[in-house]
């Protein structure tokens, strides 16, 4: 996620500014706006392995088994350790009546083990089959297949540029309808200028507005990822002047 993204091309003091950070001489104010969608092109699986029995230490044996089946699948899928994380477990007892009543559960029946992973796939072209053997083995639970960019970044960054010449174009449209002309940038913000007092001189930097979402859902059934669409909003001031 991109950082650093309030920029003040000149260095103002407080005081010489307007309201709400606002600058003193005449500005054109516009938000850009800009929406990119990419074919995803990774996924990040997210699944339980449960073992249950009524022996604690069985079920323990048991679940590490199967853990271990699925590590050995995942490294012959030549999945890199470091998209492998499997560092939770978690341990429950079963009772005999599971609703609590006056907070008595009856007694305990057996145990259910629990371990949590989540797997990055890089290789989509695998990942339809990885599933499948993955549900092979007896107790996974899948809880998600979350579509993803490889290339994240770049694409916020093609975004964020889309958004600034978005912010120009339409500076340009009104600055010359008003027989005017852009002489400078004065200010790029990812949040709304009625807000800039606060944010601009805070130290640290900010974060850009940037969201990315899922158009839909992945259908289980066909293993189709949806696209990925990233958006953005920025926020520009063009300090203007007469184009006379």
């Amino acid at each position: 996620m991109k950082k650093l993204v309030l920029l003040a091309l000149v260095s103002l003091p407080l005081s010489v500014l307007g309201a709400a950070g606002l600058p003193d001489k005449p500005y054109i104010y516009v938000e850009g706006k800009a929406e990119v969608e990419k074919p995803a092109d990774m996924v990040t699986l997210r699944f339980d392995v449960v073992a249950r029995n009524p022996d604690q230490a069985k079920a323990n044996k048991e679940v590490q088994e199967k853990a271990t089946r699925i590590l050995a699948l995942t490294d012959s899928r030549k999945i890199a350790e470091a998209d492998v994380i499997a560092t939770d477990l978690k341990s429950e007892p079963q009772y005999e009546n599971d609703e609590e009543s006056d907070r008595k559960r009856g007694k305990i029946i057996g145990y259910s083990v629990i371990r949590s992973f989540t797997v990055k796939v890089w290789d989509v072209t695998i990942f339809a089959k990885l599933v499948d053997e993955l549900l092979a083995v007896s107790g996974t639970e899948f809880s998600g297949v979350d579509a993803g960019l490889s290339k994240e970044k770049d694409i916020y960054d093609e975004v964020w540029n889309k958004a600034l010449l978005d912010a120009r174009e339409q500076a340009d449209k009104a600055a010359k309808a008003i027989n005017m002309k852009i002489d400078s940038v004065y200010a790029i913000s990812p949040v709304p200028f009625p807000e800039i007092q606060s944010k601009i001189f805070r130290s640290g930097p900010q974060e850009a507005n940037y969201t990315a979402r899922e158009k839909a859902k992945p259908d289980p059934g066909r293993y189709r990822l949806a696209p990925i669409t990233l958006t953005d909003n920025i926020h520009v001031i063009y300090l203007i002047s007469p184009s006379n």
